[in-house]
């Protein structure tokens, strides 16, 4: 795939991509931004999955109060049951 081509100067060579993407590493020193890069990456992927769980249905919140609602319904049947049976 050839990016459009609007430079100023002609007699600079036309990029040839993605053939020529490892020279990003001439520019960018991998030991001085990685380790910021990642920090920002983790403090992105905190973000996002700290609200896709605050959504409602998706976080652990809600299975754990399905369940408890669940343990609660069990119980009040058993409860129920036995008055009946008491009564009867």
């Amino acid at each position: 795939m050839q990016v459009p081509y609007l430079m100023a100067d002609p007699s600079i060579a036309k990029p040839d991509h993605p053939e020529e993407d490892w020279k990003i590493w001439t520019v960018i020193n991998p030991a001085t931004w990685m380790v910021p890069f990642f920090f920002i990456l983790f403090i992105q992927m905190w973000m996002v999955h700290s609200y896709a769980l605050s959504l409602p249905g998706y976080g652990f919140k809600d299975s754990a109060q399905a369940a408890l609602d669940a343990r609660t319904a069990v119980v009040v049947e058993q409860v129920q049951g036995q008055q009946v049976a008491q009564v009867q």
